[in-house]
């Protein structure tokens, strides 16, 4: 479980480098381009700032709790 742990942190740290930096190939994809129109821009910024907190957060908790 430790390496599961480790890996969603990279992936968390991985999420954090594209919300700051916001690359042209994320938002170029269709299925990005899809959600944008469904929730519009500023939802999906806050879709993709949640979900790297969660998965942040459960690679914490599992690197720490095990």
């Amino acid at each position: 479980m430790y390496y599961f742990g480790v890996v969603l942190i990279i992936i968390g740290i991985f999420y954090v480098l594209m919300l700051i930096l916001r690359p042209p190939f994320l938002y170029n994809n269709i299925k990005v381009k899809t959600m944008i129109k469904m929730m519009g821009k500023k939802g999906f910024d806050i879709f993709f700032v949640i979900w790297t907190i969660v998965v942040l957060g459960a690679g914490i908790i599992i690197v720490v709790s095990v």
